[in-house]
């Protein structure tokens, strides 16, 4: 008897429960602090927000980060509405929004894999967070929602204060809940750049020394490499507007394990991205492959910032499976295994747009999905078959009792 699984494309499979929002808060600040910044603090309004907006998006079976008015479970059509709505002072907010993750470190390293949703979660002026998730039914579309609302507590502590207008002086509105409240210019500059000065000159990702990087990216919106399904993880330069004013690229490159050069990149500038979501400040290197399993890579980058040259040179690791993994590349492919034997499969893409939309597979074989073209197996410790199928796309592959 054949089984069959349809992976859609948003999807990120459900392996375990979720945790709770002091953990997503950690890992989240684990990340950002390998990289050289500063660690968020919980901040109470923008939790609510976040858990509002989580619910919203489950209910609605909806992704993305608004809401309409009507409909039930809205608290406001932007971040910052919602944000206002939940007592936050400011509308000075940031939100990352992921849905179908297993928990939530699946949905920040997702976040991290896209490039423009990295960005956010690495922000220089931010110091304060408010997470959210909600929970479904396994049965429909979106199964899980993930909400990371970001905001600065000097900025919203501006917002609790009256300021009296004076000539000379430049104001800034649309800032608090009253969009007419003035404040000064110069203290909001004042205040983003005390938090700016907190953290790192430069900060890279993967950090150095990183392990454990999933070699791939497959979508965001908006995508930075359009048409694209299935590409190979960035690497991130970005360097601190409180430090540089000026930053010129000179080079950046990738080099696999045995020091050669990955040649299939693009590299993303404030210049060159399609979206006009780069600062002059930040830099991507997009392997236009998935990167390997298990493989160290190093990275040489060089840039001239206010006239003095910037060379970094950096390694990280990819993801090391605890089981055996087969690379799959051909139409057909038979491996001997053992009963009660737990594998990985790796199905290579052979184009950009190459991944798994639906797997058939023999009835009792066990199987977990670590990612769009990758596999976990477990076969059955009791003998059924002499063998088991399992066909993805036009790949099958034939697993042998030994």
């Amino acid at each position: 008897m054949l089984r069959s699984i349809v992976l859609l494309l948003f999807t990120l499979f459900l392996l375990e429960a979720g945790e709770r929002k002091s953990s997503a808060i950690a890992y989240l600040n684990t990340l950002r602090q390998e990289a050289g910044l500063i660690a968020l603090g919980p901040e109470k309004s923008l939790e609510k927000a976040a858990v509002s907006h989580a619910k919203y998006l489950l209910r609605q079976q909806l992704y993305g980060h608004y809401e309409k008015k009507g409909r039930k479970g809205y608290t406001g059509r932007t971040p910052s509405d919602r944000a206002l709505h939940a007592g936050y002072p400011s509308r000075a907010v940031m939100e990352n929004v992921s849905v179908n993750a297993s928990n939530c470190h699946r949905s920040i390293d997702t976040l991290f894999a896209a490039i423009y949703h990295r960005f956010v979660f690495l922000n220089f002026d931010r110091n304060e967070i408010g997470t959210g998730s909600a929970f479904g039914k396994k049965n429909r579309r979106i199964v899980s929602a993930f909400v990371y609302l970001m905001g600065s507590s000097g900025i919203s502590g501006l917002c609790r204060q009256y300021f009296e207008l004076r000539n000379g002086v430049f104001y800034m509105n649309n800032l608090c809940k009253d969009p007419l409240q003035m404040v000064p210019q110069y203290l909001y500059e004042e205040k983003r750049e005390s938090v700016r000065r907190k953290n790192a000159p430069v900060v890279l990702h993967p950090a150095p020394g990183a392990k454990g990087i999933r070699p791939v990216f497959y979508t965001e919106h908006p995508h930075p490499l359009p048409g694209s399904k299935v590409s190979g993880y960035p690497v991130s330069v970005q360097f601190n507007p409180a430090f540089y004013s000026s930053v010129k690229l000179r080079k950046f490159r990738l080099y696999d394990g045995k020091g050669k050069e990955v040649k299939k990149v693009r590299i993303l500038t404030h210049s060159n991205d399609v979206n006009q979501r780069f600062t002059p400040f930040q830099f991507a290197l997009m392997p236009l492959d998935r990167l390997d399993y298990a493989q160290t890579y190093r990275v040489d980058f060089e840039a001239v910032a206010d006239g003095k040259r910037i060379r970094k040179s950096w390694k990280f690791t990819t993801k090391k499976f605890k089981e055996k993994l087969y690379t799959i590349t051909k139409r057909r492919t038979t491996l001997k295994v053992k009963k009660g034997e737990k594998i990985v499969l790796f199905f290579k893409p052979r184009s950009n747009r190459d991944v798994l939309n639906c797997v058939n597979y023999t009835d009792k074989l066990g199987i977990t999905c670590y990612d769009r073209n990758t596999l976990r197996i477990s076969v059955p410790s009791k003998r059924f078959f002499s063998e088991y199928n399992l066909h993805a796309g036009k790949r099958s592959v034939i697993l042998e009792i030994d």
